[in-house]
């Protein structure tokens, strides 16, 4: 198990956006990665001294990281480091019992949606469901692990009404892209965001000037650079889990809740139309 599979929520949310921001909001976060126990008890003109810059700064960079200010920042951060994560990530043995991988695997699920719940910035949820709900319609593309995820997806925006396809399959991908335009919306599934068939796929819709949404891991990767929205889970898949549940889970209730904030915009014509659904597909049930 190498330190990356320990890092606390906001410790991995920092690494992760490190890169998005100004050389001076850098100064601020490695600090922090560096020294989190010893931030916990540093007023905010101390960080800004302690790492060399002004509090206008150090307010920046929360801020960035979507802190409401430096207070929410040390809470947040007192609470991850308070609880020991290195049994979260555990890595799953040969020699494990059954009740062992049982719980393990569980347990990877648990914190996933809690690390990913952490890292998540609502604001993004929000703008991705505006758009899923403005396109004519919407392309989405998932391989291999993530084909059960893009399935699942177009199954709720077919019951909102919205003109959804899902292809998971690389050659329709690139056929279906070709035809879309400013009006339509891709939403491409990676867990690694490195799939280079789909990110192909996203980028030949985004010269034909769709819009892009992506959904991996946390951290850059190609699909999320091309993205007009990057949403992302925090999920860690280990050598006896490079299919694990947890990061499908974690996909999956970003998906549910872009489907339940589009159902609640749309009010009465949601509830319309869940029931005539539910009647048309009653002659299906005993």
């Amino acid at each position: 198990m190498n330190d990356t599979e320990r890092l606390p929520a906001l410790i991995m949310k920092m690494k992760a956006l490190r890169s998005s921001l100004s050389k001076s909001e850098v100064r601020v976060i490695d600090y922090i990665i560096d020294h989190p126990e010893e931030v916990v008890y540093l007023s905010v003109s101390g960080l800004g001294e302690a790492s060399d810059v002004s509090v206008a700064t150090v307010i920046r960079a929360c801020h960035d990281l979507g802190m409401s200010g430096y207070q929410d920042l040390k809470v947040t951060l007192a609470q991850d480091i308070v609880t020991p994560l290195q049994s979260i990530h555990e890595e799953i043995s040969a020699d494990d019992s059954a009740s062992t991988i049982i719980d393990k695997v569980f347990q990877s699920s648990i914190h996933t949606l809690r690390f990913t719940y952490d890292t998540l910035k609502a604001d993004l949820v929000e703008k991705a469901a505006a758009i899923v709900g403005a396109s004519a319609k919407v392309i989405i593309f998932g391989l291999g692990n993530s084909q059960s995820i893009a399935i699942d997806l177009q199954h709720k925006l077919m019951r909102l009404g919205i003109t959804a396809f899902a292809y998971t399959d690389s050659h329709m991908q690139i056929i279906a892209a070709t035809y879309l335009g400013p009006q339509d919306t891709v939403f491409a599934i990676s867990h690694s965001g490195s799939s280079k068939d789909v990110v192909d796929a996203a980028e030949l819709a985004k010269k034909h000037g769709s819009k892009v949404i992506a959904l991996t891991n946390i951290g850059r990767n190609p699909l999320g650079d091309i993205a007009d929205i990057h949403l992302t889970t925090a999920s860690n898949e280990s050598h006896y889990r490079i299919v694990a549940l947890a990061s499908r889970v974690a996909q999956m209730t970003i998906i549910d809740a872009i489907y339940t904030i589009i159902a609640t915009k749309r009010g009465q014509q949601a509830v319309d139309q869940f029931r005539s659904i539910e009647k048309a597909l009653e002659s299906k049930k005993y």
